[in-house]
């Protein structure tokens, strides 16, 4: 459940007060997307990740408390209020890539390139074109990230082949990504998943939940045989004939041996 309040909130740079919503308890349900982006209703509450003030456009994500150095003329630049020339569709992208400028300006490099990603987010949400440069932006961003532990080192991995997919640099996520192992399962499965989509060339959004499952299949004895032969015959590879007989009519003492003798790992 998502609970968000309203409350009037002092800038800290103008002094003057505005009505803010302040986001106090969401959740999620389900997969995260490839990039980790957070399933609902969580999904759902970036309106509420950042605080603007309407009188002087500051961007925080707590416009009374800031320990950023902002100059008023900074908050009045063509680049601010344009944001470098990107005439987003919606308000919310140019909220999350002003934050981006304001941290940027600051060296807060972490806060710079999540305020990037989150920005790609809502690009995503609204079909803007511009999601594609905000991710190569994000990608120079990435590299001046200093992770603070190994899982957020692996995040950042995981979160980075997803920015090269959906950016369209598919021979540079598989050139990157073609040798990488992770400790665990699930982070492998995911970069396995980009790889293909990469040699697909998709840059489509998908999440967690959208990875197939892997069969490995064990056979023994005559149907072995049997199999080794078809594909000989048909000139393809086991797996293809195996797995032609998984999803289409094959004689049915063939395919409750293959049952028998198949799990999901």
């Amino acid at each position: 459940m998502t609970t968000v309040i309203d409350l009037d909130k002092k800038c800290a740079i103008c002094t003057e007060t505005s009505p803010q919503s302040i986001l106090t308890s969401t959740s999620t349900w389900g997969y995260p997307d490839l990039d980790l982006r957070p399933s609902e209703m969580q999904r759902s509450s970036m309106f509420a990740w950042l605080q603007e003030c309407p009188h002087c456009g500051f961007v925080a994500r707590d416009i009374e408390q800031t320990h950023v150095k902002v100059a008023p003329d900074f908050l009045k630049s063509d680049e601010y209020l344009t944001c470098g020339g990107h005439d987003f569709k919606s308000d919310l992208a140019k909220r999350f890539y002003r934050h981006y400028l304001i941290s940027k300006t600051n060296n807060i490099q972490d806060v710079a390139f999540y305020s990037l990603l989150h920005c790609a987010w809502v690009c995503d949400d609204n079909n803007d074109d511009f999601a594609v440069d905000i991710r190569k932006l994000a990608l120079k961003s990435l590299d001046k990230v200093d992770a603070k532990n190994d899982d957020e080192r692996d995040n950042l991995k995981l979160i980075k082949a997803d920015l090269l997919r959906r950016s369209l640099q598919f021979d540079e996520l598989i050139g990157e990504f073609k040798d990488v192992f992770f400790e665990d399962k699930i982070k492998n499965e995911v970069i396995n998943f980009q790889l293909e989509l990469a040699a697909k060339k998709d840059s489509g959004c998908y999440a967690i939940e959208d990875i197939p499952k892997k069969v490995t299949v064990t056979l023994n004895g005559e149907l072995h045989k049997k199999l080794n032969l078809i594909a000989d015959l048909k000139c393809v590879s086991l797996g293809e004939v195996i797995e032609e007989m998984l999803s289409e009519k094959a004689d049915e003492t063939d395919m409750n041996e293959l049952r028998e003798n198949y799990y999901l790992k």
